[in-house]
């Protein structure tokens, strides 16, 4: 199925008379033209959007600053992506897409779904398939076998074995023989691979590892690693001298590290408790020091991590740089890619984005949610606020 674009062209000509342009001979526009696109093209890539329902239950959405009906009931399950909002229907059980200010049944029952950044992904029984430029793409009706999903690839098992990925709008095969099988204490037997944003790694059946990163395979190591992890352009392994290895943007990092029992991955980066009880991170091929204990609360969501000291200190790092926020305990704390929000000692929201602090709300708010770059919140009955990228929408019923 072809949606519709997201109008670009439209909205630049649109602009034109608010622009003064209106006489303009079409050289002088022609030779604007370039200008305008960047505009729209940076304001297209800046979607605000979040399911929500009223006081009735009837199922809205917010996009970029409009209230967009959608259905009288409210769905039984939604998840939202940055241009698109996911959901089961609550009536008929069907799964829908609402993408491009329109409304789509993509199955017509509740099958299987995820939601990543960039793409809508679903499985139903054996069809797989993907929201890519505007298609509801089938990348293949026999997938019964296992299946990963990142933010730019999408891997499977074939009915023949072979594994294969969906990539910049491609399918290939990347292996065709089975790859390594591992069975877990209970009996169950998986593929020996893991998805991150934008790379797969995985052993093959000849015990190499392996990662399809910016469209190849990669040979990491020629043997199995006891642990891997998988981030955004990052795999983190134990190597044969069962000492922590970095393979990261197509670039192989030794290390001496050991004995590491807690740590966690981020995009780009590996956070860890060193044996002093440090609060680490190794990001870039250096390591640097958080805190000098373990933290009394910590968050690490992909470009961010914000963590509590035990003397209430609120600090938050990103892209390689540790920051004071506020020398309290924040009520709440949530996170998106490069925004961090936080409920202060009264109750009232701030953030803090692309490393810039910022409010999103002067008033107390008893709850909130953040839907990838977009808060919402009620201040009162009937009443939906929504804070993205610096802007504020109130919608009332």
């Amino acid at each position: 199925m072809i949606l519709p674009a997201c109008p670009r062209y439209g909205i630049v000509l649109a602009m034109i008379p608010y622009l003064g342009l209106t006489n303009l001979s079409f050289m002088k526009l022609f030779r604007l033209l370039p200008f305008l696109f960047i505009l729209v093209a940076t304001d297209a890539g800046a979607q605000c959007m979040a399911p929500y329902w009223d006081l009735t239950k009837q199922f809205f959405v917010y996009d970029n600053g409009e209230k967009k009906f959608i259905e009288p009931l409210a769905p039984a399950s939604v998840k939202a992506g940055k241009n698109y909002v996911a959901f089961i229907n609550n009536e008929s059980s069907r799964l829908r897409l609402y993408y491009a200010g329109k409304t789509y049944t993509v199955c017509e029952n509740a099958a299987d779904y995820f939601a990543t950044d960039n793409w809508f992904v679903w499985k139903n029984y054996s069809l797989l398939g993907v929201l890519y430029k505007n298609e509801l793409k089938t990348l293949d009706k026999l997938v019964l076998g296992e299946y990963w999903y990142g933010d730019s690839i999408i891997s499977w098992i074939t009915t023949f074995n072979e594994l294969k990925v969906f990539y910049n709008g491609e399918t290939q095969t990347i292996e065709a023989l089975p790859i390594q099988q591992k069975t877990d204490a209970a009996g169950n037997v998986t593929s020996n691979a893991k998805m991150g944003d934008n790379i797969f790694a995985y052993v093959d059946g000849s015990n190499q590892f392996k990662a399809f990163y910016n469209g190849q395979v990669n040979i990491i190591e020629s043997y199995e690693p006891t642990m891997y992890l998988v981030d955004r352009d990052l795999v983190v392994y134990l190597d044969n001298m069962n000492n922590l290895k970095f393979w990261s943007k197509g670039k192989s990092y030794e290390t001496t590290l050991n004995s590491i029992n807690r740590y966690w991955t981020g995009e780009g980066y590996f956070v860890y408790y060193s044996l002093g009880r440090q609060l680490t991170v190794w990001y870039e091929g250096e390591e640097q020091i958080l805190a000098q204990d373990r933290p009394k609360e910590l968050l690490i969501q992909q470009n961010m991590i914000a963590f509590t000291d035990k003397s209430d200190n609120f600090y938050i790092w990103y892209k390689g740089k540790t920051e004071l926020i506020e020398r309290f305990h924040p009520l709440s704390v949530k996170a998106y890619r490069d925004l961090v929000v936080y409920q202060d000692l009264d109750g009232r929201l701030k953030g803090y984005l692309n490393g810039k602090h910022v409010q999103v709300s002067d008033q107390i708010v008893n709850s909130y949610e953040l839907y990838n770059q977009t808060v919402s919140y009620s201040l009162q009955p009937g009443d939906h606020t929504f804070w993205c990228l610096g802007q504020s929408t109130t919608i009332t019923e």
